[in-house]
């Protein structure tokens, strides 16, 4: 439970290095998914629009297929809070690595396997059945990332889709002026919209990165997010070793 304490404090220096580079590797990955299979991969927005399209336009059956982008996505999210959430309001050891060499372990295959041709050649439309198998893997992997580390923030932090973050960003630029708090609570509220803006920073610079890699990579592409996974593991483990550290430090 100690360690698991370590992300709550969200503004602290190495936790936005943190939140910025799962930013920059959910941007590379969506643009690798869109290059790859004609799909972003880290959002589930527009998935409802494409079901619905497919119904009225194109039949049953890829409606059908394009409802397992977003359940794949949902089964990623729950994959994380199974090793995160589920031992955290069990007061136990939460399983960060797990989920996270898990993405890493995932996008590593997307590569073998892509390189074997077992999702056909990079960047094919999305028609055969091993394109779809693509999309809902990438799909799988987003939302477990997603959801690593919205589990240990209590929602705080989502770094796979900038919607939300986009529109929080919005209406504080509206609210901050106007809220009746104190002076130290404005502060706040502006240091998390700075917050915000290196989020969506590192988003877009990730998937500019992901562009040039995959149009001249294809496959080879994913090698780069399942190190930069490692990344995350490697930095998330020196902040909780760290935290736990400082708490041991203070009750002495």
């Amino acid at each position: 439970m100690v360690r698991s304490q370590a992300f709550k404090d969200i503004l602290k220096k190495e936790n936005v290095i943190l939140w910025c580079l799962l930013a920059f590797q959910a941007g590379f990955i969506n643009a690798g998914g869109f290059i790859a299979c004609h799909r972003f991969v880290s959002h589930v927005t527009g998935y409802g629009t494409h079901v619905g399209l497919s119904f009225s336009q194109e039949g049953f059956w890829l409606a059908l297929e394009m409802m397992f982008a977003p359940l794949s996505f949902i089964a990623g999210a729950s994959y994380s809070a199974f090793f995160i959430d589920r031992p955290f309001y069990q007061q136990k050891k939460v399983r960060v690595g797990s989920a996270l060499v898990t993405q890493s372990t995932l996008l590593f295959l997307v590569f073998v396997f892509g390189e074997w041709g077992m999702f056909g050649e990079f960047g094919e439309p999305l028609i055969l059945q091993r394109d779809f198998m693509l999309l809902f893997l990438l799909c799988f992997i987003c939302g477990s990332q997603n959801a690593t580390f919205a589990c240990l923030t209590n929602g705080q932090i989502r770094t796979t889709h900038m919607t939300g973050l986009s529109t929080d960003l919005g209406m504080n630029l509206v609210r901050i002026p106007f809220l009746k708090v104190d002076s130290k609570e404005k502060a706040y509220q502006k240091k998390v919209n700075w917050l915000r803006v290196a989020t969506f920073a590192s988003f877009m610079v990730g998937s500019g990165i992901s562009a040039y890699v995959f149009s001249h990579f294809g496959y080879h592409g994913f090698i780069f997010p399942a190190l930069t996974s490692l990344a995350v593991l490697l930095l998330a483990n020196k902040i909780m070793d760290k935290h736990e550290q400082d708490v041991l430090a203070n009750t002495h």
